[in-house]
């Protein structure tokens, strides 16, 4: 409830704390160029370090947002936001000494660390300055909103039951007002004599007809109203208001990820899986060579798989099994350890000696980055089946793992990979993916990937 006042207030913090990063650069400088004094190692100019200030001013309060520092701050304990900004200055660092990597700027490494450090305790001690702020009766009165109830008393009554802490800080209930029963006249009186700041309308239980006399009364007195519709879909889904058609409409979304962390999320996709292509085409064309030399057929196989919500593309990999592998997958049906549409077999005769080693460590799934770069697939997201097996879904709730963009990397890959025989184990740690999803969580399971190829866990 009162999101834009929430996300305005937001805003303003975390451009606040993205001038405490800025400010802690110049301050690890200084303290940095103290100990110069003592002639150690000397540091250039500042004025080198300027275009430094609106990156770390940027990419601090964004690590600080993505570990959820920012949200119902009242309500979480002390110790855990001290956690949530220890990540995100971990995060922070690692970002900026990436960055002067690529750009091959050399600075003192000490000025970056410091400046994170700093930035992160600076911006915890404006969040306990603020919240000290935030608990005065001067904070209270300028920030809550004075709320009159517009629907049926014991509608209004649920709904008060519901808002949630963070909510409840935000406004104070004045007085209730049943479009049924009471006119607008005496609505107009209430708004009068309350200085109201705010009507919440609730339509369930209402005829919506009741709403345009409120509404026009509510924008003649220059009173916010806010709309409660009293229909909600409950799961996973995300919300929000749009325009459809010239009138307003309620729209949920398949998954709650932001459209700004998508963004970000495919940025990243599209300079890991380049980079990648780039530092590894001499092992992509070693490995293709390898395989025409040990078996007839083409080093690259190629397979229709279902891309978001069922969409077919054509996946790439390099050729683990012998040709025309595909025609005989029939035969070996009775010896499928998966249950579920999906066939898994740990010695499958197709499988050449080089393709096992290739499936081992995972680089038969090399080409994939070229379907990363394209669009159809992500670095990390819940992995493509082949179309014949989503066919198969007996549970028609498996096609959410459809939702979003499949990926090299996954829950799954890092959580028992092969191991895992049992499909709707699969497909839970694939829904708790999406359900959970965040950059953040993209990084660690990137992360975690990483000795799990290496070391070839849980492979078949």
């Amino acid at each position: 409830m009162l999101t834009q006042t929430r996300q305005t207030r937001q805003r303003l913090l975390q451009i606040g704390d993205g001038l405490l990063f800025a400010l802690s650069l110049g301050f690890a400088y200084l303290l940095r160029a103290a100990f110069s004094l003592l002639e150690l190692a000397p540091l250039h100019d500042f004025k080198e370090y300027l275009w430094l200030l609106p990156a770390i001013a940027i990419i601090g309060p964004a690590a600080l947002t993505q570990q959820g520092f920012y949200n119902n701050q009242r309500v979480v304990s002390r110790w855990n936001n001290i956690f949530l900004v220890m990540r995100a200055v971990t995060f922070t660092t690692i970002t900026m000494v990436v960055l002067l990597f690529f750009v091959r700027a050399q600075y003192a490494r000490s000025v970056i660390v410091l400046a994170c450090v700093f930035g992160g305790l600076f911006s915890y001690i404006r969040h306990e300055a603020f919240l000290q702020f935030a608990a005065t009766s001067l904070a209270r009165s300028q920030w809550r909103q004075r709320i009159l109830w517009v629907g049926a008393p014991e509608e209004n009554r649920l709904l008060r039951e519901a808002l949630s802490s963070d909510e409840r800080e935000q406004v104070e209930s004045i007085s209730e007002f049943d479009p049924r029963s009471e006119s607008i006249e005496q609505l107009i009186a209430i708004l009068h004599d309350f200085s109201i700041n705010a009507v919440v309308f609730n339509l369930a239980g209402i005829d919506t007809t009741r709403l345009l006399p409120v509404l026009t009364a509510c924008e003649r007195e220059g009173v916010t109203v806010i709309v409660r519709p009293g229909v909600f879909a409950r799961g996973p889904f995300g919300m929000s208001v749009d325009w459809f058609a010239g009138e307003p409409v309620i729209h949920y979304h398949a998954q709650p990820a932001k459209p700004s962390h998508l963004l970000v999320k495919r940025v990243i996709d599209i300079v890991g899986a380049s980079l990648l292509l780039l530092l590894l085409s001499p092992v992509l064309v070693l490995l293709g060579f390898a395989i025409r030399l040990t078996s007839s057929g083409p080093f690259v196989f190629h397979q229709i798989r279902a891309g978001v919500n069922g969409l077919p593309f054509t996946m790439y990999k390099f050729r683990s099994m012998k040709k025309g592998a595909e025609k005989e997958q029939a035969s070996l049906a009775t010896f499928n350890e998966m249950t579920g549409p999906v066939f898994k077999l740990t010695r499958d005769p197709r499988v050449t000696s080089l393709g096992r080693f290739l499936r081992r460590y995972s680089l038969d799934e090399l080409p994939q980055l070229w379907n990363v770069l394209r669009g159809e697939m992500s670095l990390v997201g819940p992995r493509p089946l082949p179309v014949t097996e989503v066919k198969n879904f007996s549970d028609d709730a498996h096609r959410r793992r459809l939702s979003v963009r499949p990926g090299l990397t996954c829950l799954w890959q890092v959580r028992g990979r092969n191991n895992i025989t049992d499909f709707d184990e699969w497909v839970r740690l694939d829904l708790a993916y999406i359900d959970q999803w965040s950059l953040w969580l993209d990084f660690k399971i990137m992360i975690a990937t990483l000795p799990v190829v290496l070391f070839g866990r849980g492979a078949r």
